[in-house]
């Protein structure tokens, strides 16, 4: 049975990233007098008693009013671009393919990013626990600004393919880096105010990315929807510089090389491997291979190998994995976490192929389709409103993230009925439904992580968390693309016989005018309309499985009082 985790942060403490004063050779050395003791639920819903884990105290650095505002005006800065970028390729990325010819690519394009992502998450995690946090976090805006100069520059689709791998590994320091910045500076109780600041950055970053990448694309290049991070990261580097003052360590007992080993450098490979193996499988079957091709099989196969290899050597490591089980045990982290990775599959399914709908269904230009998306993004902005503040209220998490899931997957229903001729009225309001429930998603697990970790937990929680949210919305892009080009198929001879299959799919969807007749047109259109229909059935179902999952999370308050611990 898998360990439990350590009780609820205490109201008002701040994280502590030191090292953990225990071997490297000897993981049940633990002790720490300064994480609390008590009575958690594991995954399976049982109780036990558990004692924190070690970790020597930092000595924080206590921000004034001004300081931590400019500091989180350098965190939203940096979530901005990472926000930017995950949304202003949705509208670009027709235009993408039609400039590289690329169509099977479309899946990598958004995949690669999130591979990386996913893949890195929970080693950033550990990094953020041994290494000096605001160097760790100033390392992550560099790759991503790296990663960005290489997307804009690109020459040939497998270049720009490396340069969304190269800002993965960027974002995957950023965002959950932010949230243990805030978890270091702000006390549990007001916690939920300053996510839904970042996450309402990040809303509205997704509302204008759409726009401002249909607008960069329409009127100057796809290119400019990479170069436009480059200031705002300079500028976000910049404010984390001058404002940020992380904890001073009282005690360092690892030495560098030690901390390198802690990091878990062979679960990294192992989980990346495997991850690699299955979005390779699942993008070669439907664009390259049949489901029963012995490439695709192999790759599947390779997967689980790989995979139950990786899960093996994170129980031998215990608390030195890079995912400890201990952790991912617990109850509330176990269900938020999957949760987390349902919500965002069915969130990127709508993200990357909603444009897809109006640019290849309707015929809208990639401006209007990101102006067509707006209503489901303005609508994150209500939700986080309505979170950050009910959650504070409140002080439960769990029903929030039931009413989410549940809106969620009624507005994916109704977008999964939307047609060619489709009215304004319809689309706009399913948007916005469908809009609200995402929301929840992406900030309520990242809460309910913090409620239910002791302080040294915090970072690897938020790092796990933040792993499945990206595995979900990689695996989502791959398995749509899947559902999409296999509905293209099947539907471009029943609709538009007259027109070969082939030139249709390595023709970018802003380019069917150029390349189709215009009686075909029309026939074209609704097969890709019929296409998408099988995309959009994906978010309804992962969005009843989140359902299901925000019922098995632990009635948590973020108001309860715990006795401090004594210091020894």
């Amino acid at each position: 049975m898998l360990p439990d985790s350590t009780t609820p942060l205490l109201q008002g403490e701040r994280l502590s990233t030191a090292t953990v004063g225990y071997s490297t050779t000897d993981s049940s050395s633990y002790h720490d007098s300064n994480v609390p003791t008590g009575t958690q639920s594991n995954a399976f819903g049982n109780e036990r008693d558990h004692s924190g884990e070690a970790a020597h105290k930092d000595e924080p650095v206590i921000l004034g009013g001004l300081q931590l505002g400019l500091l989180t005006l350098g965190l939203s800065l940096a979530t901005f671009v990472v926000a930017l970028d995950n949304t202003i390729i949705a509208t670009a990325i027709p235009r993408i393919t039609s400039a590289f010819n690329s169509l099977d690519d479309v899946g990598w394009y958004g995949s690669t990013y999130l591979l990386t992502v996913t893949a890195l998450q929970p080693s950033f995690g550990r990094i953020y626990i041994f290494f000096n946090v605001k160097h760790v976090y100033l390392f992550g805006v560099v790759v991503f600004e790296v990663g960005s100069i290489l997307c804009a520059a690109a020459n040939s689709s497998k270049m720009f393919i490396i340069g969304r791998a190269v800002a993965g590994v960027g974002e995957a320091a950023l965002y959950s880096g932010s949230m243990t910045i805030i978890s270091i500076e702000v006390p549990l109780n007001r916690r939920p105010i300053y996510l839904s600041l970042i996450s309402s950055v990040y809303a509205i970053c997704s509302i204008i990315g759409p726009v401002i990448g249909g607008l960069l694309t329409d009127r100057a290049s796809w290119r400019w929807c990479f170069w436009i991070n480059l200031p705002i990261g300079a500028v976000a580097f910049a404010t984390v510089v001058a404002f940020f003052k992380p904890p001073r360590r009282t005690e360092d007992v690892l030495t560098t090389k030690q901390k390198i080993l802690e990091v878990d450098v062979l679960g990294t490979l192992l989980l990346s491997s495997s991850i690699v193996c299955l979005l390779v499988s699942l993008q070669w079957w439907g664009t390259t291979y049949s489901l029963d091709h012995p490439k695709v099989w192999g790759c599947l196969l390779a997967f689980c190998i790989l995979f139950a290899l990786f899960v093996a050597q994170q129980f031998r490591r215990d608390e030195r994995a890079v995912i400890p089980p201990r952790i991912l045990g617990q109850k509330t982290v176990f269900w938020s976490c999957l949760y987390s990775f349902f919500l965002s599959m069915g969130a990127y399914t709508h993200i990357y192929y909603l444009p897809f709908y109006f640019q290849a269904a309707k015929g809208t230009t990639a401006e209007g389709s990101g102006i067509r998306t707006i209503p489901y993004l303005a609508s994150n902005i209500v939700a986080c409103i309505i979170i950050g503040a009910g959650t504070t209220l409140v002080g439960v998490f769990k029903p929030f993230m039931l009413a989410g899931a549940a809106i969620f997957t009624i507005g994916s229903a109704l977008i999964a009925t939307l047609k060619i001729d489709s009215p304004a009225g319809k689309w706009v309001s399913y948007e916005i439904l469908a809009g609200l429930g995402a929301e929840a998603g992406l900030q309520l697990p990242f809460l309910a992580v913090q409620a239910v970790l002791s302080q040294h937990d915090i970072p690897t929680g938020l790092a796990v968390a933040t792993c499945f949210n990206s595995l979900g919305g990689a695996i989502a892009i791959s398995f749509a693309q899947n559902l999409f080009y296999y509905g293209l198929r099947t539907n471009l001879p029943k609709y538009a016989p007259e027109v070969p299959v082939e030139v249709v799919l390595s023709t970018g969807p802003s380019r069917l005018q150029d390349l189709v007749s215009p009686k075909s047109l029309p026939s074209v259109r609704r097969a890709y309309m019929e296409a998408l229909r099988s995309s959009f059935v994906l978010a309804i179902i992962v969005g009843g499985i989140g359902i299901v999952c925000s019922c098995f999370v632990e009635w948590k308050s973020i108001k309860e009082e715990k006795p401090a611990p004594d210091e020894e």
